[in-house]
């Protein structure tokens, strides 16, 4: 399942390490955690340890529970699973906690997301992998997988193409029209509608489409840290976002859009 990400041939585990077949040149540890570094891209990327926290925070609060509920069934029959961004983990562990018999492979670029990740699997016990890693050069073999999922991730088509098998399938979730509306309204004087998604897959065939839809209660420091989670953080004033201590609790709108996709004859 596994590739070097240098010279592209399998990877074997020996202890705590992993060595491609051309031996210890290409050597990938793996830390206490579970996870390994697998890119050869240097420096660090992704979210930071802080920023990891506060997304687990606020998603162990069980508010998305029902969108990973949702990708949960959508994966029914799919053995064989990737997580392409995978962040912290959240949706990983409830896919394997409610599907028997799944290996999943998570990737991200962040090493602290990678880290948190392979700490929660480890303690459930589940058959998990994380590996920091960009999703565009993933580091595994053609036609390796039974399904894809993207969070809320960019769409790295041609390379979710090469690691599905036949028929494989796509799981795509990006944020509805209506979602997280009211927490734009309480910090910015306009509030606006997103943007529908620019960048969904054209060499797949579209199979279904679902809509999530739903409010939750969310306040105090659980409120801080679902902002802390969104793209809003990097582009919103000190002044605008200081609002949110004001507030005590919003009742905010969930909208997803779930769309699974099947890989398409070559």
């Amino acid at each position: 399942m596994l590739i070097c990400p240098i010279c592209k041939t399998p990877l074997h585990r020996e202890g705590n390490s992993l060595y491609c077949e051309r031996g210890r040149p290409h050597c990938y540890d793996i830390a206490k955690s579970g996870y390994a570094t697998l890119t050869s891209a240097s420096g660090s990327s992704g979210d930071d340890r802080d920023m990891v926290r506060a997304r687990t925070a606020f998603l162990d609060s069980g508010a998305y529970e029902p969108l990973a509920e949702a990708v949960t069934t959508a994966l029914d029959g799919c053995n064989v699973i990737i997580d392409a961004g995978c962040g912290e983990g959240y949706y990983d562990e409830y896919i394997v906690s409610h599907r028997t018999g799944v290996s999943l492979y998570g990737f991200d670029l962040s090493k602290s997301a990678c880290d948190h990740a392979a700490k929660r699997l480890k303690r459930l016990g589940g058959d998990a992998f994380f590996g920091v890693s960009g999703i565009f050069s993933l580091p595994v073999a053609d036609a390796s997988c039974d399904a894809v999922v993207s969070m809320f991730a960019p769409i790295a088509e041609r390379e979710f193409q090469r690691v599905l098998r036949p028929d494989g399938r796509l799981i795509v979730a990006a944020a509805g029209r209506r979602h997280l509306y009211e927490l734009k309204a309480a910090i910015y004087e306009a509030a606006y509608e997103n943007d529908v998604r620019r960048d969904l897959p054209e060499g797949f065939r579209l199979e279904g489409r679902d809509n999530i839809l739903y409010q939750f209660d969310c306040g105090g420091e659980n409120l801080t840290n679902l902002f802390r989670m969104t793209p809003y953080v990097f582009r919103t004033s000190s002044e605008d976002a200081a609002k949110l201590k004001n507030i005590g609790s919003l009742c905010i709108t969930a909208d997803f859009e779930l769309l699974v996709y099947k890989k398409s004859a070559e």
